[in-house]
């Protein structure tokens, strides 16, 4: 695993350090103390699998160095890293295209849980966050059932956000009124990809997937791609279930 972490502060990249080279020896840890930095690291490095980013550094936005770097690597899973975790800047990390959202005073044990549950697919996002989110009211027919953890070492409060759309008879999301296109959209949504992803991937124009992250959105009753992660959650979805694939 080769991981590219960029914060403008030495300590906390020591840190980090220590904590993965902790839970994985193996592990090739890349540093980088600015936007510039980073960018020139991934060139020189192709094979990155991940990137933990400040949100905020002196000479550039993390949110927007995340999208520099996902248009050279637009399969490169990016971890926002921040001091405060206000709802409105998780908000905008998620719906650029980050993965997950960790505060700066996690637990050692949660950012290596929220890691791995990245690397198995997921999406972090700070359970703190979703305890503010408002509550949301399920559609008819959709079961409240706990979600459960995906990944093996997910703590309580490292909870997967690779939800989906179960409803109570464990039926497709066509149950929610979703058509067959919409639930591909949907699929791709809570694996945490971005609109231009998953134009590529269903070979369609941005516009048209704009129009089904809108038709989503109302049907969970939400106003963004965040809260629809959570309010997915919320409701037990797991995103193989959307699908309607087996679980593996």
């Amino acid at each position: 695993m080769k991981i590219l972490a960029v914060d403008d502060h030495a300590l906390i990249r020591e840190g980090l350090r220590a904590i993965l080279h902790g839970s994985d020896p193996d592990l090739v840890f890349i540093e980088a103390c600015d936007g510039q930095s980073a960018l020139l690291r991934l060139t020189e490095h192709q094979d990155i699998e991940m990137a933990l980013l400040d949100v905020r550094m002196p000479d550039c936005d993390g949110i927007e160095l995340m999208s520099q770097l996902q248009a050279r690597n637009p399969a490169l899973p990016v971890v926002m890293l921040s001091a405060e975790c206000d709802a409105d800047t998780v908000r905008r990390a998620i719906d650029n295209g980050a993965s997950g959202f960790l505060s700066k005073a996690s637990l050692n044990q949660v950012l290596v849980s929220a890691l791995n549950l990245i690397i198995a697919g997921g999406i972090y996002i700070p359970p703190e966050v979703m305890r503010r989110a408002p509550a949301q009211t399920p559609p008819a027919g959709v079961s409240l059932q706990a979600v459960s953890a995906s990944h093996p070492e997910a703590t309580e409060s490292v909870r997967p956000l690779v939800p989906a759309v179960t409803t109570a008879s464990g039926t497709a999301a066509t149950e929610l009124g979703l058509t067959d296109r919409q639930t591909d959209v949907l699929v791709r949504l809570l694996e945490g990809k971005s609109n231009k992803q998953i134009c590529r991937e269903l070979d369609l124009a941005e516009a048209t997937v704009k129009v089904h992250v809108r038709a989503i959105l109302r049907v969970l009753g939400v106003n963004s791609r965040t809260e629809a992660m959570v309010a997915a959650a919320r409701l037990g979805f797991r995103a193989a279930d959307v699908s309607g694939d087996s679980p593996a």
